[in-house]
């Protein structure tokens, strides 16, 4: 089973975000700056994954299956230690949308954190 978390290296958001769910995740997750990468790899991760993707969020694939942004942390949180039994509220109906409008303004503002 592949799972990569992509993230922007430049953006100290998003290595905190990445560092944090690495160290307690308890599968086993390639946490990578998408910066490292060349459009060719990140096509081959996921045929969807260029450069301006990522740049706009993070991308969790797993099997395949690409979660971008606030879906990613969902999806990761299932394999996290301290948040995996919190995780069902992010299921609850109007939260994604709450999840999808704060993780675009943390990056939006990503030079001020």
């Amino acid at each position: 089973m592949k799972r990569i978390f992509l993230f922007d290296g430049n953006c100290s958001f998003c290595k905190t975000l990445a560092a944090s769910l690495e160290r307690n995740s308890n599968a086993s997750i390639s946490f990578v700056s998408f910066r490292s990468l060349t459009e060719e790899q990140l096509n081959q991760i996921h045929p969807k994954l260029n450069l301006e993707v990522c740049e706009s969020e993070v991308q969790y694939v797993e099997d395949g299956v690409r979660y971008p942004g606030f879906f990613a942390v969902r999806a990761v949180f299932w394999k996290h230690k301290t948040y995996k039994f919190v995780n069902v509220f992010l299921y609850l109906p109007f939260i994604p949308f709450i999840g999808m409008a704060v993780m675009y303004i943390l990056k939006r503002f990503k030079s001020n954190i």
